[in-house]
């Protein structure tokens, strides 16, 4: 079977001796076996494509990009070299993406495309290097503000030195004056010292990601402005260059918060065993979940500040009572706390508790198989993901360009670790995967199969389409008609619209998923309307258009009404009328010359008309 090690070596010397043995081997005693048959067994073992330069990458920029929900489109980061190099890879349905960056210059800018809860989104981040880099609304405000700029598109669009240079040294301070500035909004989803960044993000609606379901954060005309999701009640508004200057709401009631705080677990109890310590506790009231901490410390840290525990401890999060704590060394003594978490916010330390595992060991168990494996194609990558296995040391990977691969037909790579990016393989191409747990008593079965496409070749990263030209509006009775030229790339449009000139996709109502001619109906009579119409596709949505503006039609007029409370009295019924037959120039000369006391009628010419037309 054919090899990779995680930095792609190609096949050694020993491995080339061993195919030759093997086909010798295979002369000699299966002669009834075919050439066919022959090269088959050596391609099951080296077959599958790609390249003797596909391998795992050992440095890759990761994160989640989420706005409460995970971002469905594309992540494309941009790095720092004098010929700038693009390269992007699809989200994965969690948020999660990772791009390999082993031959690219830090400093890194990011943007995600996208679309979250039906909306069309575009955010930025910024890694100094390769590790964690998450992308939400708080890191294109973090970006944008380092860089002393309003509008993040501006430097991810036109990026040079001294500003990548500004945005590395800004970006700690910049991240900074946002947690102070917000403290009291995050402080109410227990986040208040998270990095939006940097640190650790899952896009479950808890923590940092459940803030952003419940808040609104635009950036329009250079001003950054949070609202309350549910209410409409501004929280916050600055000018994005300028955070530190912002204002935050005085009253109590506009700030969202997670819920009440849950008390902390009691009866907390653990109970050594061979290897494991299972920890058990009192349900707390309307607690969803719990979280677990442990350590081989003398003691564990029991902090009061729910957004702290102690550094050296390890986390389990949604953890049931009773849980059995596995793979644990022998003779050892742990420290435990629990946390209880209700929608979102985690509540105080339970006390803490010890116990000792047993002094031997038992023998070690294979790991059960990998599960929830993904793969997610990039720019002559793919990237896997798996939740970890209790008990595995490392991971194998095991991948093809065909179909079934198995551990027995599949490239393998060993060692690897979730995210995996796999790199140097070829563009347009789909690639099949199968992952293995390892440890000291063998490797588990196989995953189930995932498969990632790869970009197309010499694609240009994944852009929004430009903005609709040849848009016209024509008013007509309650309704207006806007037209535009087919946008290449778009894959539908969105109208924006107001009575006020100056729309924007900030100030405008939205309808979402139009075509051209658009007809907008329901309109108010003698009305002037404005509008601007966006392009959009799977990477997000363009510039606006050219402003255009439409009048409707003056509301129709009721010419028996008018008749009949101004000419009825003295000329009968509209259907036995005296004046049956009278026009519209003849009804105008009767009142402009105050014939019968028509003077002290006041009838516009239109009105006029329709009178006329009623009695015809």
């Amino acid at each position: 079977m054919r090899q990779y090690s995680p930095n792609g070596s190609s096949r050694s010397g020993h491995e080339k001796n061993a195919i030759v043995m093997l086909l010798q081997r295979a002369r000699t005693t299966v002669t009834a076996l075919s050439l066919v048959t022959i090269v088959a067994l050596v391609a099951g073992c080296g077959g599958g494509g790609g390249g003797d330069s596909a391998g795992v990458s050992p440095q890759v920029v990761s994160g989640v990009a989420a706005t409460g929900s995970p971002l469905v489109g594309q992540v494309t980061l941009r790095d720092s070299s004098s010929v700038r190099k693009d390269k992007a890879t699809v989200i994965a349905n969690d948020g999660t993406f990772a791009i390999d960056v082993s031959d690219m210059t830090a400093p890194f800018l990011l943007k995600a495309s996208g679309s979250a809860d039906g909306i069309d989104r575009t955010l930025y981040s910024f890694a100094d290097k390769p590790g964690t880099a998450n992308i939400n609304p708080l890191s294109s405000v973090a970006v944008a503000n380092a860089a002393g700029v309003d509008d993040p598109a501006t430097v991810f669009d036109k990026p040079d030195a001294a500003t990548l240079d500004k945005i590395k040294s800004g970006m700690p301070g910049s991240v900074n004056t946002l947690k102070s500035k917000l403290k009291v909004l995050l402080d109410g989803f227990s986040v208040g010292n998270a990095d939006p960044v940097k640190d650790p993000f899952t896009a479950d609606h808890t923590g940092l990601d459940g803030m952003f379901d419940n808040v609104k954060i635009v950036i329009a005309k250079g001003t950054l402005t949070i609202t309350n999701a549910t209410t409409g009640a501004v929280i916050f508004s600055a000018r994005v260059s300028d955070i530190a200057s912002g204002r935050f709401t005085d009253r109590d009631d506009d700030v969202p918060k997670a819920g009440p705080r849950p008390a902390a677990p009691t009866n907390v109890k653990a109970v050594g065993g061979d290897a494991q310590v299972t920890i058990s506790w009192d349900p707390v009231a309307n607690a969803t979940s719990y979280d677990l901490f442990y350590t081989s410390k003398p003691d564990i840290a029991k902090e009061e500040d729910e957004d702290d525990d102690d550094k050296d401890a390890k986390r389990v999060k949604n953890v049931t009572s009773p849980f059995v704590l596995k793979d644990l060394v022998a003779a050892t003594t742990y420290s435990f706390i629990v946390r209880a978490i209700n929608n979102g916010r985690r509540g105080p330390a339970s006390a803490p508790v010890s116990a000792t595992t047993s002094a031997t060991t038992p023998a070690p168990t294979i790991p059960a198989a990998p599960t929830g494996v993904s793969a997610v194609g990039g720019t002559k990558q793919a990237t896997l993901s798996w939740t970890a296995v209790t008990g595995a040391s490392s991971y194998n990977l095991y991948w093809s360009t065909t179909t079934g691969v198995t551990t027995a037909n599949g490239m393998k790579i060993s060692g690897v670790s979730s995210p995996a990016v796999q790199t140097g393989l070829s563009d347009s191409t789909t690639y099949f995967y199968i992952l293995t747990a390892v440890n000291s008593a063998g490797e588990s079965a196989a995953s189930v199969q995932v498969a990632a496409s790869t970009l197309p070749a010499n694609a240009p990263p994944p852009s929004v389409p430009a903005a609709p030209t040849g848009v016209s509006a024509t008013g007509g009775a309650n309704q207006a008609t806007v037209s535009w030229s087919a946008v290449t790339g778009a894959t539908s449009y969105n109208v924006y619209w107001s009575t006020t000139s100056g729309v924007t996709t900030a100030t405008g109502a939205r309808i979402a998923g139009v075509s051209s001619p658009f007809v907008h109906t329901g309109l108010g009579a003698s009305t002037a309307y404005f509008y601007v119409v966006t392009a959009v596709n799977s990477t997000g949505e363009s510039v606006v258009s050219a402003e255009v503006t439409a009048s409707t039609n003056a509301a129709a007029i009721d010419g028996a009404a008018l008749y009949t409370s101004n000419c009825s009295g003295c000329h009968g019924p509209l259907a036995t009328s005296s004046k049956r037959g009278a026009s519209a120039t003849a009804i105008s000369d009767a009142i402009a010359s105050n014939r019968g006391g028509m003077g002290s009628i006041s009838l516009t010419p239109a009105q006029i008309a329709a009178i006329a037309v009623a009695l015809q």
